[in-house]
C-alpha cells in the first residue's frame, strides 16, 4: 500500500507541475554579461552562463550561427588557473550530475560553428575538439533549462567558449520559459559606451533606428540547420564621410555583382574576397603583415598618409530586397581593435591596432562577424525562420523598451523522473492493483476540491523560479543581479550591465518599421 500512495504522490506532483506550467505566461529573459571584456583580438563581451548540476559559471562569446553551447574545460588550459580565468572560467563535465555524453571520445566540434570558411582544413582555421553531450543550463535568470546541447571543449585556440543560441533558445521555448524561440543581440563596444545586450523571446525597441530594419529569411544548409545569409547588392567605402556617419553618398562599389554573405558572431572578423579587403585596408592605412598571428593580419601603419582617412571612413552595406534601406559601419567604431599577446608576433607590452578583415579565396564563403555586428541590432526567430538587421542608434539615451515576440504555445513536456530498474515483486503488483480503487476515489475527491478552490481564487500568481533567493523579478522579467567579482583576465573592465524591464509598449502597425515577428 505504501508503494501505491508513493505512486499517486508522484502522479499528483506531475499533474500539479503540468497545471502550473500551463497556467503560467512566459516572459522575455535578459542575459547577464560579465564586467570583463575578453580576447587577444578584441576586447569582446561575454555572456554569463551556468552549466551543469551543481551550476558552474562560465563566460561565453555569443555565437549567433552556432547550435551548441561550447564551454572550455580545464583540459583546454592544462588546469592552469590564470589561463582559465583569462578565458572566462571553465566547465568540468565530470563534476555535473546532469551531464549526458553523446560520444565516448573527443571529436571535432568546430563543424557546428562553420559558416563555410575553411582555413587549413578547419572552420575559421581553428581546431575545436571535445566531448559532445547534453546538460542543464541557466541563463537570463531562468534556471534549470534541461537537455541543452553542450560540447565540453578540451582543446582549442579560441579564447572563450561559445554560447550557441539555436538549441538553448528552442529548449527554453519548448519548456515554456520564453514566449517564442527568438532572440535579439548586439555585441556592445569595448570602450564601455555601449553595453552588450541579449534578449530571449523578444527585443529592445530603444536600441535601433526604426527606419533601418531589414527582414530576411533564413536559408537551411545541408544538415537542415537554418543559416543567416543575405546578398549584398552594393558595398561602398566612403573615406570623406560627413560628421553624421549615417548619411552616405558615393558611386564606387567595392563589388561588381551580388555577394552572398553569412552573418555569424562566433568570428570577430569580416571574411571577404581579398581584392575587397586589400582596397579597404589601403584606404585607411592598414597593411597586411604575414608574421602576425601565424596567418597574417591587417595592421594600421600610423605613418601612412592614408591613415588620416580613418576618422572619416564609413562602410555602407545594401542588401538585396531592402529598398532604400542601408546599414553602416564607422571604421573607428567597428573596425579599430586591439591585437594583444598571446597572438604570435605581438609584443606583450605593445598591443597593435588592427583592421578586423580577413581575406577569403572563395567569394561564396564571405562572412560578416562581430566587427560588423558592433553597429547592428540582430534578431532571429526560429519559429518563422526569419532574421532581422537594424542600425544601432549610437546616440540613443532612452531606457529599454522591451517587446515580446509571440509564438504558439508548444505542447507540454513531461517532467523528468529518475529512471528505475527495480522489477516489482508479485506482492507489490498486487498492492498496486488494490490501490487502483483507492486511487480512483482520491482522484474524484481531488477534482471536487480543485473545483471548489478555483471558485475561491480565479487568478493565480505567476510562478516564481525555484531559486528565488538568487533571481529577482522586475515587471514580470526575471533577472540575476550582476556578480561583482572581477575575473582578472585579459581585456578591461567596463561599467556593470544594468538589467531592467519597463512595461511593454503597445504594438504599432508593421508599416512603421517594426522588427518582423
Amino acid at each position: 500500500m505504501r508503494r501505491t500512495f508513493t505512486t499517486f504522490a508522484g502522479f499528483a506532483a506531475l499533474a500539479a507541475a503540468v497545471a502550473q506550467q500551463a497556467s503560467s505566461v512566459p516572459d522575455i529573459a535578459i542575459a547577464q554579461f560579465g564586467q570583463t571584456w575578453y580576447g587577444p583580438d578584441g576586447p569582446w563581451s561575454a555572456a554569463e552562463v551556468e552549466v551543469g548540476t551543481p551550476p558552474q559559471k562560465v563566460y561565453l562569446t555569443v555565437a549567433t550561427l552556432q547550435d551548441t553551447i561550447l564551454p572550455i574545460t580545464p583540459d583546454a588550459c592544462n588546469g592552469i588557473k590564470a589561463c582559465i580565468d583569462g578565458r572566462g572560467s571553465a566547465y568540468n563535465q565530470t563534476s555535473s550530475s546532469t551531464w549526458t555524453p553523446t560520444a565516448d571520445r573527443d571529436t571535432e566540434l568546430g563543424a557546428d560553428m562553420s559558416a563555410g570558411v575553411i582555413v587549413n582544413g578547419q572552420a575559421y582555421g581553428i581546431e575545436v575538439r571535445g566531448v559532445p553531450g547534453q546538460d542543464t543550463v541557466s541563463i537570463g535568470g531562468i534556471p534549470g533549462i534541461r537537455n541543452v546541447s553542450v560540447g565540453a571543449i578540451r582543446s582549442t585556440r579560441i579564447n572563450n567558449g561559445l554560447l550557441g543560441l539555436r538549441n538553448v533558445t528552442q529548449q527554453m521555448y519548448r519548456q515554456r520559459l520564453i514566449p517564442s524561440p527568438s532572440w535579439a543581440y548586439n555585441t556592445g563596444s569595448g570602450d564601455g559606451l555601449r553595453l552588450p545586450q541579449l534578449v530571449f523571446g523578444g527585443y529592445d525597441r530603444s536600441k535601433y533606428l526604426p527606419g533601418s530594419v531589414q527582414n530576411h529569411t533564413m536559408i537551411p544548409v545541408d544538415n537542415g540547420r537554418p543559416t543567416m545569409k543575405a546578398t549584398l547588392d552594393y558595398f561602398f567605402l566612403n573615406i570623406t564621410g560627413p560628421t553624421d556617419r549615417r548619411s552616405f553618398k558615393t558611386n564606387s562599389s567595392l563589388i561588381d555583382g551580388p555577394l552572398e554573405v553569412t552573418i555569424d558572431s562566433s568570428t570577430p572578423y569580416c571574411w571577404l574576397p581579398r581584392p575587397i579587403t586589400d582596397k579597404i585596408a589601403q584606404s585607411v592605412g592598414a597593411v597586411w603583415n604575414e608574421s602576425i598571428g601565424g596567418s597574417g593580419y591587417y595592421v594600421y601603419n600610423l605613418s601612412a598618409p592614408a591613415y588620416k582617412n580613418l576618422e572619416t571612413s564609413t562602410l555602407a552595406f545594401h542588401f538585396n530586397g531592402t529598398g532604400d534601406s542601408w546599414l553602416f559601419n564607422s571604421i573607428t567604431v567597428s573596425h579599430w581593435l586591439f591585437l594583444a599577446a598571446p597572438t604570435e608576433g605581438v609584443d606583450p607590452a605593445s598591443p597593435l591596432r588592427y583592421l578586423p578583415l580577413r581575406p577569403v579565396d572563395n567569394a561564396s564563403r564571405s562572412v560578416l562577424g562581430r566587427a560588423f555586428l558592433q553597429q547592428i541590432y540582430l534578431t532571429a526567430n526560429y519559429y518563422t525562420n526569419t532574421f532581422s538587421m537594424a542600425q544601432i542608434d549610437l546616440d540613443s539615451q532612452s531606457a529599454a523598451q522591451y517587446v515580446r515576440v509571440e509564438a504558439p504555445v508548444p505542447p507540454a513536456l513531461p517532467s523528468p523522473s529518475p529512471p528505475s530498474s527495480n522489477k516489482l515483486s508479485d506482492g507489490a503488483i498486487a498492492g498496486i492493483a488494490i490501490g487502483v480503487v483507492a486511487f480512483v476515489a482520491i482522484i474524484l475527491g481531488l477534482l471536487f476540491w480543485q473545483a471548489k478552490k478555483r471558485r475561491k481564487a480565479a487568478d493565480q500568481p505567476v510562478p516564481t523560479p525555484p531559486d528565488a533567493d538568487k533571481v529577482y523579478p522586475k515587471n514580470g522579467v526575471y533577472y540575476r543581479e550582476l556578480s561583482a567579482d572581477a575575473l582578472g583576465g585579459q581585456g578591461r573592465m567596463v561599467p556593470p550591465v544594468e538589467l531592467y524591464a519597463p512595461n511593454y509598449p503597445v504594438e504599432v502597425s508593421a508599416d512603421t518599421g517594426e522588427i518582423s515577428k
